[in-house]
């Protein structure tokens, strides 16, 4: 049955006048009778009674009219849902971060994004840069905030504010009265680092800052999650470091410590798949973008 069918029988039906239908309609009358009366052969019932002086609704007219409103405004409301998907406004958008990006500027992103788009649905999700790379491959999510640089050239990234890295000592060590300190301060201290296979590329910087001091940090144990290796510090197991935006949560036993000179620093990217970008994930692109700018990142 053709759609415009229905909407040529719901103007009789409100009108209950074949003129004033269509005039409301645009279309000549004679072409309206016919219409109903297409409607009617391909139902096999009669719609509408018609005298000279009047048109009234069958009982099977009666009957379908309210079946046909319903069955208008679902295609009215599929329209606006189609429209809406295709200008990034509805649907499903996944994103993967890691505890840092949470602690700076993501909260920023998501409530200029959740402004500007009340009915997108948010899956968020807390994975290490490793994972995000292994979701985002998979396509299990559509956009991660990670600590790059990573090897993965099915990804484009946008660059993002980094920060620099404080220690964490335990409370009761003799460096703790000191607000700062060198890093070479550290050179008998045992080292908790995340993995090198985690981020290469910040661990060998740690690594190379130390020697720049003069001495080879002493590894001894190596954990992903920030909050594990500041528990070992709380244990007395040795000294971290951890992004200066964690430092708000101070566990009981460990103090946070500032570097002089130069520190360790994690940058942060939002990465996503370069072979396909939704309506959905572009306007987040976008809020991204224009939250960085205003927040001191970079450009594209």
């Amino acid at each position: 049955m053709e759609l415009h069918y229905l909407r040529y029988f719901l103007a009789v039906a409100e009108e209950l006048h074949f003129s004033r239908a269509a005039e409301r309609l645009h279309i000549t009358q004679p072409a309206l009778s016919r219409q109903i009366h297409s409607l009617e052969n391909e139902l096999g019932v009669e719609l509408f009674r018609r005298t000279k002086r009047m048109v009234v609704l069958t009982d099977a007219g009666v009957a379908f009219l309210p079946e046909v409103r319903k069955a208008l405004q679902q295609v009215e409301q599929a329209i606006q849902v189609a429209q809406q998907a295709a200008r990034g406004e509805i649907g499903l958008l996944r994103i993967a971060f890691t505890p840092s990006a949470m602690h700076t500027m993501l909260p920023e992103i998501l409530r200029r994004f959740r402004n500007y788009h009340a009915n997108v649905k948010l899956d968020m999700t807390e994975l290490c840069t490793l994972d995000q790379v292994n979701a985002l491959r998979t396509e299990a999510v559509d956009i991660g905030l990670l600590h790059p640089p990573i090897e993965a050239p099915f990804l484009k990234l946008y660059p993002l504010p980094g920060e620099k890295l404080v220690v964490a000592i335990p409370q009761a060590h003799s460096l703790a009265k000191y607000e700062q300190l060198p890093l070479k301060a550290l050179a008998n201290e045992p080292f908790i680092l995340h993995p090198r296979y985690e981020g290469p590329v910040l661990y060998d910087q740690i690594v190379a800052l130390c020697r720049q001091a003069g001495f080879d940090p002493h590894i001894v144990h190596e954990e992903v999650k920030h909050q594990t290796r500041v528990g070992l510090v709380a244990a007395g197991m040795g000294v971290t470091f951890i992004p200066e935006s964690l430092q708000q949560s101070v566990p009981i036993g460990v103090v946070y410590r500032t570097l002089t000179g130069s520190a360790p620093e994690l940058q942060l990217a939002a990465a996503w798949r370069n072979n396909r970008v939704s309506p959905v994930l572009q306007e987040f692109l976008n809020v991204i973008q224009e939250t960085s700018t205003i927040l001191g990142g970079q450009p594209v």
